[in-house]
């Protein structure tokens, strides 16, 4: 490790030319000491030819198999020699002076592990011109903010964060098996133990929002929570947190159940169960009656609908609004 050194791991998939601006953004920080290293998964555009030659040995390129953003974050991080890792994607943008403002969070607290901070979502798809401006804030209890059961989003992103070294050492490597990799670790490093600091101010990076993107296919998304989750249950032990992440976890199942995300009936009946036997005070009764009424019925879901049902139609949707969320 070099003190004071900052290693900026770039996920590249696909990317070009927008791999371009995210590398550029890494190079051209405000903050010195610097490294740039760009893990391509193995894309079929011209990032392989295009990045060494219009960047030669201002970086560190590595071309491997595609494992995931996970497999590029344990790559990156297994030749970065920097104190700091900041981690973005090929489609993202760091803010000039982003690595510079978390530095000095750090510095004035060194006790800490992760800084994390405010970051723009933007589309680039043909469109009138969107953004979104996604505000973070200090929390108080970091294991509550990131399981969100109040569907307040807690705005924490590798984008957004800066890592401190020993923070990775101790949380481990980047679970490659899993779609939503970051809840994954963000869960595991608030149950380990790390700190997180809040940077508050100028935003730290910008967010591409483009079709086709994993975040946008929503029945993955569903999915990959409640594997994200049920895994949390395997090492979240201490109350209240195990009781979070089991609510958590029912509220996800419930919501693929009556959904019926690629699942027969038998299948969506079989998991609105597991739904309420992970959490019954979650899924009451009365919403595990009307999550089977709208699975079983013809015209469930219209039934659900109806005026005379208002108060269970609220209820059923505080459960499924995780859905939008993120």
């Amino acid at each position: 490790m070099t003190p004071g050194l900052v290693s900026v791991i770039v996920c590249a998939y696909n990317n070009w030319p927008d791999v371009e601006m995210t590398i550029e953004s890494g190079l051209h920080q405000s903050y010195q000491p610097l490294e740039v290293i760009v893990v391509d998964n193995s894309s079929t555009d011209a990032t392989a030819r295009m990045v060494p030659m219009r960047f030669g040995r201002k970086i560190k390129y590595i071309r491997q198999e595609n494992l995931g953003c996970a497999g590029a974050h344990n790559t990156g991080f297994g030749v970065a020699s920097g104190e700091f890792i900041q981690f973005v994607s090929g489609d993202d943008v760091l803010a000039p002076n982003k690595i510079e403002k978390q530095v000095e969070v750090f510095r004035a607290d060194p006790g800490l592990d992760i800084v994390y901070g405010d970051f723009r979502r933007f589309q680039t798809s043909a469109a009138v011109a969107n953004w979104e401006d996604v505000s973070t804030r200090q929390a108080d209890d970091i294991f509550r903010t990131i399981v969100a059961l109040d569907e307040k989003w807690s705005g924490i992103t590798t984008l957004g964060a800066l890592f401190h070294r020993k923070a990775l050492e101790k949380v481990g490597h980047w679970d490659e098996s899993l779609y939503i990799e970051d809840l994954d670790y963000w869960l595991r490093a608030a149950s380990a133990g790390c700190r997180f600091g809040h940077c508050p101010g100028d935003l730290m990076g910008f967010y591409r929002v483009w079709p086709g993107q994993k975040t946008q296919n929503r029945s993955a998304m569903a999915w990959g929570e409640e594997a994200v989750l049920e895994k949390a249950l395997g090492y979240v032990v201490h109350m209240p947190y195990r009781s979070l992440v089991a609510a958590k976890l029912a509220r996800s199942r419930f919501y693929l159940a009556v959904t019926g995300n690629q699942m027969t009936k038998r299948e969506a009946l079989a998991k609105l169960a597991l739904a309420r036997a992970t959490s019954p005070g979650t899924i009451p009764a009365f919403a595990y009656a009307a999550g089977y009424a709208s699975i079983i019925l013809p015209r469930g879901t219209t039934l659900v609908r109806s005026p005379r049902l208002r108060a269970v139609r609220r209820f059923l949707a505080r459960l499924l609004r995780y859905g939008k969320s993120g």
